[in-house]
Formats: structure tokens, C-alpha cells, sequence
């Protein structure tokens, strides 16, 4: 059943805000498992083999494999920190008020005029603030990475959060930053989220002018394809569907009804396919793998749609090879 949701306009507004004019196309899906990142690569890979510079942001940073879908290696590192609080003990006068303010319960006070950080601290500073004697000052931790790379038309950007960590979402604005600080030396900026309908998925939308939703025809397909169509369609995102391993058997007629709920259409079918699965294990693009098998043309003709649906006429001219 889809959750209806209303958000503010004004939250509407900023969340399609961008500085540049590059369209930003997300590539999403309720439903982990489903060939999401698959799609995003190989659709990168389309679009720069169609001469168009495109930059695709692996916004999925629990788990970033898109680099080696690409067979990319992970360069120009940049540590993403937090502010972490250190407490000074002899300006400390045993308020307490950093441990009732602090959001996530990780401040522990042992002994008088001790504060010790026991939990995770996601760098909100709050602590900072109310202290009224300035006995806390800041100090940073690394809690992840992000890459960049370029090859030919296509730049990589990539988020990674160190294992055990919990700030994924700033891992995720971090790489975007990135990204969008350069957005517009690109033609289109393709980003592949995480799964799910998180908050991590909101913040790697944010920006996006279109955004395909890939899912299979399963019953736990079909259920989180009507979640993540819900969500877009409360950040009013224009957004179609592409159905992978289309020939299973299994709920297609589920996944056409709740496409056509959300108004959307499913744009693309793949069905299960040996020439992608072998790019995949070989981690190469199919466009560049098996330029004419049957899954190449596929999203050569996903790439040409968006071409001619989001870029600019001048832009849609321009033709040349990765």
C-alpha cells in the first residue's frame, strides 16, 4: 500500500536546488540485490561512450562496488572527519549539561569533573555549545573517504565509510560535495544510491531531476518498488521503472500495477542475460565488454532516451568515443 506524504514546498524547492545546470539523474531502488548498481555503471559507461562527459557518484558507501563494476581503482583519496569533543577536566565545574545534551548517549561521566566519550559521536558539536566555561574543545576523527577518478568521458566519484562507523549520511554529502563542485564540467551526473528508502537514499537523491528505479519481478520486489516509487513521488522526482531478470518468473503483473499507481512506466526489461553476466564478473561495462550483445544495445538506448529527454541541444550534437 503506498504512503501518502506532503512535504512543505519550501523543502520541495530546496531539495531540487542545485548550483549547476547539469541534469542529475539518480539511480535507485527499494530493494537490495536487485542489479541497481549494475544499472547505474552500465548506463555511465552508454552515456560516455556517446561522447557526453558523465560523472556518476556511487552514493552506496556501506558498500561501494562501482569501481570495480567499471574496473576502476580508487584514487585521489580525501578523509572526510568529524570534530570529536576533548574535555578538559580543570576548566570542567561538573554541569553536565554536554551529557544531557549530547543526541546520542555517549557521553559518561565516571567521577567529578570527568566526561568521557563512550559511544559514537557524529560530530553534531552541540556539546560545544551549551557548555557555559568552554572546557571542551574539538578534535578531529576520520570516519571515511572520498575517490575520485577519470577515464576518458566518465569520472568516478566515490564515498567509503571505515567499517564499524555509523556517519554514513555525512560520507554521503561528502561525496556529493565533491561531485556537485564540479557539476558543471559534466554533461549529465548519474548517482547511484544506497538501497532502501533511508535517509542515506534522500540525501544521495537530492538534486536529481529523474530518477529510475530498479527493482525484479518478486514479491519483496514488488513491495519495495511501491516504497521507493512513494518516496519520490514525495520529493516530486519524475522517475520510471526498469525491471531486471524480467523473464522469471514471478510478479510482473504487480510490478506494472504499481508502477502505473505512481505514474510512472517501466522505460526498460532486462532479462537474464550471460554476455552482462560475464562484464560483471570480469568488471567491465557490457557497452564495452560485448558491444553487440543484446544488453548493450539495451542501455545504449537508455543512454540515447536521456540524452535527448535532459541534455541540452548542443549538448546532444556532440558524439565522440570514451
Amino acid at each position: 500500500m503506498s504512503v501518502k506524504t506532503e512535504l512543505h514546498p519550501e523543502i520541495i524547492r530546496d531539495f531540487h536546488n542545485n548550483a549547476f545546470s547539469t541534469p542529475v539523474i539518480g539511480i535507485t531502488g527499494g530493494k537490495g540485490g536487485v542489479g541497481k548498481t549494475t544499472v547505474a555503471v552500465n548506463l555511465t559507461a552508454a552515456l560516455a561512450a556517446r561522447g557526453k562527459k558523465t560523472a556518476l557518484i556511487d552514493a552506496d558507501v556501506d558498500a561501494p562496488n562501482g569501481g570495480i563494476l567499471l574496473g576502476m581503482s580508487l584514487e585521489n583519496a580525501l578523509d572526510v572527519t568529524v570534530n570529536e569533543p576533548i574535555f578538559d577536566s580543570e576548566k570542567c565545574t561538573d554541569c553536565q549539561k554536554c551529557v544531557k545534551a549530547c543526541g546520542m548517549n555517549s557521553l559518561f561521566r565516571s567521577k567529578e569533573k570527568t566526561i568521557t566519550l563512550l559511544g559514537e559521536c557524529n560530530g553534531c558539536e552541540v556539546c560545544f555549545l551549551v557548555c557555559p566555561v568552554d572546557a571542551i574543545t574539538q578534535g578531529p576523527r576520520s570516519v571515511g573517504t572520498t575517490y575520485k577518478n577519470e577515464r576518458g568521458n566518465l569520472t568516478l566519484y566515490t564515498g567509503a565509510l571505515h567499517p564499524g562507523l555509523a556517519e554514513s549520511a555525512l560520507i554521503v554529502n561528502a561525496v556529493k560535495e565533491r561531485a556537485f563542485a564540479e557539476g558543471d564540467s559534466f554533461d549529465v551526473i548519474l548517482v547511484d544510491t544506497s538501497p532502501g528508502t533511508h535517509c542515506n537514499v534522500i540525501g544521495a537523491l537530492k538534486g536529481a531531476a529523474y530518477a529510475l528505479a530498479v527493482t525484479e519481478p518478486t514479491p519483496l520486489g514488488a513491495h519495495d518498488l511501491d516504497l521507493i516509487l512513494s518516496l519520490l513521488d514525495m520529493f516530486a522526482v519524475k522517475k520510471d521503472v526498469v525491471v531486471n531478470r524480467a523473464d522469471l518468473p514471478g510478479r510482473q503483473a504487480a510490478i506494472r500495477e504499481t508502477t502505473a499507481a505512481h505514474d510512472g512506466e517501466i522505460v526498460t526489461e532486462l532479462d537474464l542475460d550471460e554476455e552482462l553476466l560475464a562484464s560483471y564478473l570480469e568488471g567491465i561495462p557490457v557497452v564495452d565488454f560485448r558491444p553487440d550483445s543484446q544488453a548493450s544495445t539495451t542501455f545504449m538506448n537508455m543512454a540515447d532516451n536521456l540524452i535527448a529527454e535532459y541534455l541540452s541541444p548542443e549538448q546532444q550534437r556532440t558524439e565522440g568515443q570514451s
